[in-house]
Order: structure tokens, then C-alpha cells, then sequence
């Protein structure tokens, strides 16, 4: 049975890496099909096609016997292949620049959408927040010593209502070496809780640690707090990338993670519960937007630098160039990946430590 379960674990795992990807080449191929470009295919996985159809349009659309991911053709932005006269309008290198862009970005932004709506579902199902109610008392400290209790509900200190565990918090901490009175709801009844708390770092200090409720955000609260936590994520992202070159993050920390990593990731995460997977989910899937924007060929950055240079010259950059730039940035990927899948095998992540 037990095997059974991580079975399914790993399923689930990989169906949420293949989404990820299979999102990021919709953003692709919907952008080009809004631009009047054609897409010579669009296929959910890789490998031999074992089943495919074409529309009115002329794209082939199909199934891959490997299920992982997707992938799209786009007429055009493979620059040595040869374009029929009659298709040369709807070719990706034949479009003003406003349209590639939007083509190459498409996938980063679906990426980030799709962590959006995850986060959405994430939060809607309610958040762990910390209670006033205590649930682990520390040995030898003020709160042992002055007689609270498991369970006990903190109400007041001095007087002032306590509302939350920030407000404890931020409360307690005022008084360090300080004699305070704590109103306690303890079953039925209040009482009085005099106690001197300690000084730590020069803050007060109880030694309690709450019980923690789930909370519900409500529908306003819930979209408010998920374009936040993207928003935080996206922030944190960029900053560590400007500390990682700055050299205050150093690069034993940066460790790459391969797909077989991210996949023991979102294992362990769906172990953890669904409602984890889903927001592992969209903390990769926002990574990986984010990642395919790193200013290298074949990237999606790269290729931005590329039509922003072609812009700007009026003219396209030369096939050799762009050739070189392509092994080149191909060989840092693969190194990476390689070095990943390594570490993934020798070392592999426990989110339980992150």
C-alpha cells in the first residue's frame, strides 16, 4: 500500500512538472497565433507522435509518446529555414518587433499567470497562522515558572487586548526585565498571570510557542494576498540574482536543480499534503518564467536580446553569430543541468530543510 501511495506521489509530481513546461509553450504558441504568425506544430510531450491532427490553419496539433511537457513550432525563428513566398507574411522574423516580443515573453508570462491562479487556489483553501493559544511551553522559563498552562488563550497583557500572536509578540517584546501581568482565558474562566519576563537581545521574553488555526482570507483577502505573495517571490528572485553577482550570496548556495530534482521536490511536497504541492507548483512554475529570462541564446532572454539588437540595427543579426551564441549558451545549459542532475542523485533536496 505504502508503495502504492509514493507512486502516485511521483504521478502527481511529474504531471505538475509537465505542466509547467506544457504552460510555458501555450504562452508561446498563443502569442504567435494572436500575431497572425503560423505554428507548424504544437504537441503535448516529446518523443515518437502517436497521435496528431491538423486545423484549418495548417498546424498540426498531436500527442508525443512521452507525455512530459510540449513544445511548438513557429514558422521563422529558425533563421536558416527555408520560407515559402506565399508564407513569408506570417513568418516570426517578418513581424514588427512589438509581436516577437510579446511571442518570446508569452512564455514567461503564462508561467507567471499560472503561478498566479495556483497561489489563488493555494491560499482560498486557508492559511496556517499562529493563535494566541499556547501549545508547547519552554523548560525553566518565565512562562513555566509563573504557572502557564497548555492550552491557555492569551487575552491581555496590561490590560491591552491581544488580538493575535503579533500582537504578543510585539507587545512582549517592550519589556524585557519588566514585571507584566498577562490576562489568560483558561477554560471557562480568567485569570491573572503576573510574571517578570527575560531579557533576550533586548527584548522581552515569555517562552511560549502557539498553536497554529487555519485561517480563511475570504475572496478579496485571498486575491490580495496572492498578487502580494507573487509579488514578494518576484522581488526575493531579482535580489538574489544581484547578490549571487555581487558575490555576497556565494556559489556553493546557488545549487542548479535538474527535472529529476523538481520532481523529488514536488514528491515530497505532495506528501506534505496537496494543498503544499500546489504552492510548490507555482513557486516553480514562477522560477522557471523567471529562469527562461536569464539574457542567453537558446532562452528566452537571449532571444529578446536578440530582435531588441535586430531592432535597433534593421537588419538581422548574421547566421553565424547567432550559431555561435547558440553553442555557446547550449553548453553553459547543459553544464548546469549535468552539474544539477549530479548533486540531485548525490545530494538530494528535503524541502523539510528549506
Amino acid at each position: 500500500m505504502q508503495i502504492l501511495i509514493i507512486i502516485l506521489q511521483y504521478i502527481l509530481a511529474i504531471i505538475g512538472l509537465s505542466l509547467i513546461v506544457f504552460v510555458h509553450e501555450l504562452g508561446h504558441f498563443s502569442m504567435a497565433k494572436l500575431g497572425g504568425m503560423h505554428v507548424e506544430e504544437f504537441f503535448i510531450g516529446f518523443g515518437p507522435k502517436i497521435f496528431r491532427f491538423k486545423d484549418r490553419s495548417g498546424t498540426n496539433y498531436g500527442i508525443s509518446a512521452i507525455p512530459l511537457g510540449g513544445y511548438n513550432k513557429i514558422l521563422g525563428m529558425d533563421r536558416s529555414e527555408y520560407i515559402p513566398p506565399e508564407m513569408k507574411d506570417k513568418a516570426f522574423y517578418n513581424k514588427p518587433f512589438y509581436k516577437k516580443f510579446l511571442v518570446i515573453i508569452g512564455g514567461a508570462g503564462f508561467n507567471v499567470i499560472f503561478a498566479l491562479l495556483l497561489v489563488i487556489i493555494f491560499l482560498s483553501m486557508g492559511v496556517w497562522v499562529p493563535s494566541t493559544v499556547i501549545e508547547y511551553i519552554q523548560p525553566d522559563s518565565p512562562a513555566e515558572t509563573a504557572g502557564f498552562k497548555i492550552g491557555d488563550k492569551v487575552i491581555a497583557l496590561n490590560g491591552q487586548p491581544v488580538e493575535s500572536w503579533d500582537d504578543f509578540s510585539s507587545m512582549t517584546k517592550k519589556f524585557p526585565d519588566r514585571e507584566v501581568t498577562y490576562t489568560v482565558k483558561r477554560g471557562d474562566n480568567e485569570i491573572q498571570i503576573k510574571v517578570r519576563l527575560d531579557n533576550k537581545d533586548g527584548e522581552g521574553f515569555l517562552g511560549i510557542s502557539p498553536e497554529y488555526e487555519v485561517k480563511k482570507l475570504g475572496f478579496i483577502g485571498t486575491i490580495k494576498e496572492s498578487f502580494k505573495l507573487i509579488w514578494d517571490i518576484s522581488i526575493i528572485y531579482v535580489k538574489s540574482f544581484g547578490m549571487l553577482f555581487s558575490g555576497e550570496i556565494p556559489l556553493s548556495e546557488a545549487r542548479p536543480v535538474s527535472p529529476v530534482g523538481i520532481v523529488s521536490i514536488f514528491q515530497q511536497s505532495v506528501a506534505m499534503g496537496i494543498q503544499n504541492f500546489i504552492f510548490f507548483v507555482a513557486f516553480v512554475s514562477l522560477l522557471l518564467g523567471y529562469g527562461n529570462l536569464i539574457p542567453i541564446i537558446p532562452l528566452d532572454g537571449g532571444n529578446i536580446i536578440l530582435i531588441i539588437v535586430e531592432s535597433i540595427r534593421r537588419k538581422p543579426v548574421s547566421t553565424k553569430v547567432i550559431e555561435i551564441a547558440n553553442y555557446v549558451g547550449s553548453f553553459i545549459l547543459i553544464s548546469l543541468i549535468i552539474i544539477a542532475l549530479i548533486l540531485d542523485i548525490i545530494s538530494p533536496f528535503n524541502i523539510m530543510n528549506l
